[in-house]
């Protein structure tokens, strides 16, 4: 969230900042507005035209339709959301070279598999290996250790 947060996409919130942050992982991962608003419903009613602008308001600051390119640097974080009791974790990278988003997912938990998926699939998205930022969550960096790829560790909050 403090990835989303210190971008500053969001100026009011009348809808939780949470809530807006798992519609755009449902719209980046199931690939539509009536998908994202329908998947986001089932825990607070959300119009399509709602999702509709938090994307455009994200599409202001950065790409979220990445190409399979040459990458050096990539930002990758994750982040709990609760909604109505229920925890969602919420799994985000950025090409920080290109402001570019590669990949936002919606996770029930979060463990090494998921950590694991989610970066296998990021790398879809690059030509070579590229080097990856990431907080001093645990997992994040186990997940990259046996993927063998090459990380630093950084603080995202300010």
């Amino acid at each position: 969230m403090s990835l989303v947060e210190s971008l500053g996409i969001f100026e009011r919130n009348r809808v939780p900042v949470e809530l807006k942050i798992l519609g755009l992982a449902f719209y980046i991962q199931l690939s539509g507005l009536r998908r994202a608003a329908m998947a986001l419903s089932e825990v607070h009613k959300v119009s399509k035209t709602a999702v509709w602008k938090w994307v455009g308001k994200l599409s202001e600051k950065v790409s979220i339709k990445p190409l399979k390119t040459c990458r050096r640097l990539i930002a990758l974080d994750e982040t709990c959301i609760k909604v109505n009791g229920l925890e969602y974790w919420v799994y985000a990278v950025i090409d920080v070279d290109r402001n570019e988003i590669l990949s936002m997912r919606v996770y029930p938990s979060r463990n090494m598999l998921a950590t694991e998926l989610f970066i296998r699939e990021v790398l879809r998205c690059c030509d070579g290996r590229p080097n990856f930022t990431v907080d001093g969550a645990p997992w994040l960096r186990e997940a990259l250790k046996r993927l063998d790829l090459q990380y630093n560790v950084e603080p995202f909050r300010r």
